[in-house]
Order: C-alpha cells, then structure tokens, then sequence
C-alpha cells in the first residue's frame, strides 16, 4: 500500500512540475516575490499533494501577504463560495448616467461643505458608513460614523475609514487597472482577443476565442447571454464561479450588446495567473490529484491571483483581499436591523474578480488618486481608458461636468446588504463611500455627486 501511495504522489507531483515549471517570466510588479515556502502554520493543515501544489505556486508568488491577511488559511477548508443572485450586484447599473461635458465653474468649491453635504444624506438612514476624501493626490479628510458591528454581533464595534470590509462592484475598476498594467507589461493590446489565455482545459464555443479584453471590461463580451441559454435561465446569475464561467465560455458566442455581468470580471480572476506567470491549473480541475478537491484547485487559483494583485495594490498603497481576517469584522445590515445579526464576511477566493474585494475608504481614495495623477500604478495611456473610453470605469453627469468611478451594491436575505462607490472629479478630488447596511438612502454615488455639486459659492 505505501508502494502504491508514493506512485500516486510521485504522479501527481510530475504532473504539477510539467504544469507550473515550465510556466513564462514573472510579471515585473512580482518580481521581488521570489520563491517563498508556505508558512508552516497554514501548510501543515494541508495534505502532501496540495503542500507540493502551494510549493509550486510559491515560485512565482509571495506566500507571506497571503499567510499574513489570512487568505491561505482558506485553502484547507476551500469551498465553492454562493454566487450572488442576479440583482445583487448589478441593480443600480440602469440609473447611471454615461456622458457629460467638463465645465469651468464660476465659483469657488469647499471641502467643508462636501463633506457637510455627503453626511447629512446619510444622517439617521444607516448602520453606519464611512467615507475618504482626497485632494491633489493626498488625504484630506476621513471618517466612520456609526457601526461596523452592532448587537447581538458583540463586540459592537465603530466605523472607521481604515477598516476593510467587501466594497462589492468597486472590485471592478480595481481589478482593471491591474489587468491593463499586466497587459502592457506583456505587451498585449486591450483590443487583442483572449483565446489565448483561456484555461487550456476549457470548450470554447464558436467565436468564444475572440472575445476581448476591451470587451470584457465594458460588459460586451456577451458571456452572460451565453450562460443563459445553456442554463435556459432568464435572469441568469451575476457570477464568479469557475463553473458557471466555463458553461458560458462554452456556447457559440451570439448577442455582444451591453450587459452587465460580473463574469466579465471574475474570469481574470483564472486568467491573470496564466497572462502573468503561465500558470493553468484547469488541467487539475477536472482531475485533481489524490487528496486535493476540485475547490481547493479554484482556491489556489484564486491564491495565485491575489499574488499578482496585491503588490500592483500595494504601489497605490491600498491593500486588497478577498477573505476578511479582522478579528472584528463589519457585518452588513438592513436599516433599521429590527434587532437582527448582520451578514459575512465571506471568503470569495474563488469568486472575486468583479466584486468580493474587501478594502478600507482610505484604501479606496488612495488607489484612485495613484490611477488618476501618477503613473506609479498604471499609464497613461491605460488611464486614458479607464476615464476616457470607460474601461472598467463609468461616467457620471455632474453640474460642473463629468465625473468618473464606479458603484457597488450587495443585497442578502432580510434585506441585509451595503452600497459603495468610488468617484473621482475633474478638479483632483477624490473621494469613496462604503455604506454597510441598505436602506432609504439615495445610491453612494449619487450622494457623492450631489454633494459635490452643492459645495460651491
């Protein structure tokens, strides 16, 4: 029998080292994440085939952040993560203006007053909130009001600006200015087709292969249709799943009109680890090896992912993750909580891409000051596409003229749920909103614009 167990491990290890060894450079942001072994506290809970599995993706990434921020302890315990329903995420995208003209204002903005306006739209309509507002690049002021956690989540626990917790579809132009410096480092065109970098396990359907990343990043892939019709589903889920993506990639492309949908996002999620580094662990999906679940496949995917983006985060200086290690996290709430515990945080390793980034308001500011006025993180000619030709980005309609970012919102059972968004305007203010309870309160982004909009005189 030992025989036989070490055959089926000596397998499964040559099987992995003609994987991942033979894997491309090391994009340039990873490049001093040198190998590093997993930490022993977190790879003792694993068994020998996924230690060698998490050994191997250590040669491209470091494995410290991801010990650090508690992201490998969900590798032992790696579960498909519950995709959010359809309109979880997506059912503030239709009230969203695209288009405007910049205009010089007459008059003269106070910061005072936008901070005034944006607090006094959310007085007595929230659990708690908590904003970040930049100007020419540096802090400006911050602040948590109400809870993160209130009874019976004991310990009740304030906001705080500096407090992460899951930002939703902010996630999205997060994981675009990442994707867009890869693809430079790479030479790559946005506009290029992504058949290449599909996971090589995968059925492509007709036309599937010249699907973009221009597209994918505007919600014009067409991915989402292709899920419906093979799942004869109407509204189809707003997913990140590995298993739904594949079923869309699958189908003959048809219909590439505008359609929100998360998996435009997600899927770079199992992209980016074969773009940045040749690493395709969809071969083991299907047929993993012994003492290894398909899940956890995902979760090491998910695990290579966050090795590329953290340090592109870290330029920004904003840190990213997809699992919430505070020891206290913010739960999301209805408003009022008729008493009632909070929800999550959930781990969405294997989910996130297009939402499940948890991530502080100074976190959120910080990243987009850094995309907006350097080129520490992205180009400028990625940031061209990302403002301009709303990459990943959206445009918003202001008096004063055209406003750029992103919003967010996550409802569960009960009405529990959060709103966020992240927007940038044209006279280098920046500011972001993260919301932890739903209620009767207008979208972030609306407040955020008005409140812009009232602070002049």
């Amino acid at each position: 029998m030992r025989t036989s167990q070490s055959r089926v491990s000596i397998r499964a290890k040559a099987a992995v080292t003609a994987l991942l060894l033979g894997a491309g450079g090391v994009a340039a942001v990873g490049a001093a994440a040198q190998a590093q072994p997993p930490a022993p506290s977190r790879s003792a809970d694993l068994s020998p085939e996924l230690q060698r599995l998490l050994a191997q993706v250590g040669r491209h990434i470091s494995l410290r952040e991801l010990e650090a921020d508690g992201t490998l302890a969900g590798l032992s315990r790696a579960t498909r993560a519950a995709d959010p329903s359809s309109a979880d995420l997506s059912a503030e995208e239709a009230d969203r203006p695209r288009s405007g003209t910049v205009a010089t204002p007459g008059k003269t903005f106070d910061m005072a007053w936008f901070e005034r306006n944006l607090r006094a739209a959310l007085t007595g309509k929230a659990v708690g909130y908590a904003y970040s507002i930049g100007k020419g690049g540096q802090l400006d002021r911050q602040a948590g009001v109400g809870s993160a956690r209130v009874a019976p989540d004991n310990p009740v626990t304030a906001q705080s600006a500096t407090k992460a917790m899951t930002i939703a579809s902010v996630s999205k132009p997060v994981t675009t200015a990442a994707v867009l410096r890869l693809l430079e480092q790479k030479k790559i065109s946005v506009d290029s087709a992504i058949g290449p970098w599909l996971p090589s396990a995968w059925k492509r359907g007709v036309d599937v292969d010249k699907i973009t990343f221009r597209q994918l990043m505007t919600h014009t892939s067409g991915l989402l249709q292709n899920y419906q019709t093979a799942t004869g589903t109407t509204g189809g889920k707003s997913t990140g799943s590995w298993d739904n993506i594949r079923i869309a990639i699958g189908q003959d492309l048809g219909s590439q009109g505008p359609k929100y949908a998360n998996m435009n996002f997600s899927i770079f999620r199992i992209m980016v680890p074969k773009i940045a580094y040749g690493v395709d662990l969809s071969p083991l999906y299907d047929a993993p090896p012994a003492n290894v679940t398909p899940a956890q496949i995902d979760y090491l995917t998910g695990i290579v992912f966050l090795g590329y983006l953290k340090p592109v985060l870290a330029l920004a200086k904003a840190s990213v993750s997809c699992a919430n290690s505070d020891a206290t996290p913010t739960k999301l709430y209805a408003y009022p909580t008729g008493g009632k515990a909070g929800w999550g945080p959930q781990d969405y390793t294997t989910g996130c891409g297009g939402y499940g980034y948890n991530m502080s308001a100074n976190g959120i500011t910080s990243f987009l000051s850094h995309i907006r006025y350097t080129e520490t993180v992205i180009s400028a000619a990625a940031r061209k596409l990302m403002v301009d030709e709303n990459v990943g980005m959206y445009s918003y309609d202001g008096a004063y003229g055209t406003y750029h970012g992103h919003n967010g919102s996550w409802t569960q059972s009960g009405n529990r749920g959060m709103r966020s968004c992240a927007m940038s305007f044209h006279i280098h203010v920046d500011a972001s909103l993260l919301v932890n309870s739903k209620g009767d309160y207008p979208s972030p982004c609306t407040i955020l614009r008005d409140a812009f909009d009232k602070a002049w005189h």
